[in-house]
Parts: C-alpha cells; structure tokens; sequence
C-alpha cells in the first residue's frame, strides 16, 4: 500500500509538472504572437494579463462544465460564455495584433460580467454559495490593467444594481429564482433543505435591507480602497520615471561639460 501511495503521488506530481511547463509554453507562445514591437508598455502589460487569465480559465472552464453535466445533465450557461469569450478574446489576442487593448478590454468584461450575473442567479436559485464576489476580482483586475474609468464605474455600477435585484427578489419572490431553467435541484431536495415550497425562502424585508446595505457598504469600500492604493502605486511609479528621465538628460548634458543646460534642466524639470 505505500509503494503504491508513493507511486500515485509520483504520478500526479509528474502530471502536475508536465501541466505547469505545457502552460508555461502556451503562454510564451502567446506573448509572442501577440506582443508587436509597436505595443507600449502599458499595452505589453495588458496583453500578458488577458493572455494569462483566458488562459487559466481555458484550461479550469471545461473541468467546471463537465461537472455541471454529470450532476444535472446540461452544462452551465455560465460557464460556456466564460469558456467561449476566453477562446475569442485569445484567438484576438494573437490573431488581431494590432487592436485597441482597450476595446478588448471593455468586450471580455462585458462578457464576464454576464456570466457572473447568470452563475450568481443560477447559485442564489439553488441556495449555494453566492457568485457575485468575483465581482471584486473583476473590478481589482481592472484595477492593474489601469483600465478606461468608465468601464471600472460600470461594472461596480452593474454589481450594485444587481446586489438590489437580488434583494429585492429575496424580499418579494416576484419568481425569478424559480426557473427549471436555472434550478438543478429537484422538489424533494428544496422541501429537505428548507420549511418552503420554492428556495429560497422568502425573508424579511427589515432583513433583506440590513444585509443589503452590508453588502454594498463592503464592495464599495473594497473598490474604493483598492482604487486609491492603484492610484499612489501609479502616481509614485510615473514621479520615479519622470525623475529617471530629467538624470539621464543632466547626464548627458554633464558628459558634454555643459553646465548651463544642467541647471536649466534642474531648474525646469517637471517632476510629479
């Protein structure tokens, strides 16, 4: 029994190593094909980071899928619209080298924007843990990518509005949590889980508001904390750049023993 422990564990570290280098590969094989010698260095950031994430979720959609299949016999629509913008937005990537990072950017948010929403309203149907906080990831994502503000403020605006819909539903069941569409459980296993006929059940409306507004209250101070250490991370990164292009110009005016220059450049330097 232990050699095979030993042999099984062997096994899957080797797979789980031969996955690593296979992705590793992929990776760098994207970046070259849609990295051009034009590209900023903003842009060249952007890309390694849609490259990175459409190809993580490429590769962990499928196994999620798969899983929803064998448990209720379709897939989730969710996922497929993860699975199917990811694969666009790669095959853009590196096919469409020359496009706007920034109408990439605002396409692949929109899509998984729509995504999260339809896999939250999936889970809240089923009483499972919720989907919504990868809103926050989405947003933070955003963040890095020093995205357009306006996208930023639409998908904290989405996951808001969305946050009172679902409240609103949790308040009055106006029925949009009752779709078979959405559902995997059966009516059996909703009269074992809980005392009403159609989960979830319906809750107060004093109560819906209290969670409501802790909810909001969390996303928005997590969004805007995150937001003014993105801001300070670029702003001391743009004085440092600044700063090391006004000594590389006083330097080469010094090699040339052009004093006046130097002080003029010293005098006159527009530094953050």
């Amino acid at each position: 029994k232990k050699m095979m422990y030993f042999d099984i564990n062997c096994v899957l570290q080797f797979n789980i190593k031969l996955m690593g280098f296979s992705l590793m590969d992929c990776f760098t094989c994207c970046f070259n094909r849609a990295i051009v010698d034009s590209d900023t260095p903003l842009q060249v950031k952007r890309k390694k980071l849609l490259i990175v994430v459409c190809g993580t979720v490429i590769s962990l959609i499928p196994i999620s899928i798969l899983s929803m299949v064998l448990k209720s016999g379709r897939p989730s629509l969710a996922a497929c619209i993860v699975l199917l913008s990811s694969c666009v937005m790669l095959l853009r990537l590196c096919v469409f080298r020359n496009q706007a990072t920034d109408t990439l950017i605002a396409h692949y948010v929109c899509s998984m924007g729509c995504s999260i929403i339809l896999s939250d309203l999936q889970t809240q149907a089923d009483s499972e843990p919720s989907s919504w906080p990868m809103f926050v990831l989405l947003v933070d994502v955003l963040l890095v990518l020093e995205a357009n503000s306006r996208i930023t403020l639409c998908v904290v605006g989405s996951c808001v509005l969305w946050l009172v819909v679902v409240g609103a539903e949790k308040a009055f069941r106006f029925g949009m949590f009752d779709t078979d569409i959405l559902t995997v459980s059966t009516h059996a296993d909703r009269l074992a889980y809980c005392d009403c006929e159609y989960m979830p059940c319906r809750m107060s409306l004093l109560r819906t508001l209290a969670i409501l507004m802790f909810q909001i209250a969390v996303f928005l101070l997590d969004f805007i904390c995150t937001r003014g250490f993105a801001a300070s991370v670029l702003a001391e990164k743009s004085q440092i750049l600044a700063s090391i292009e006004t000594a590389n110009l006083i330097a080469v005016s010094l090699s040339r023993f052009d004093l006046e220059s130097s002080a003029t450049m010293l005098q006159t330097a527009e530094i953050p």
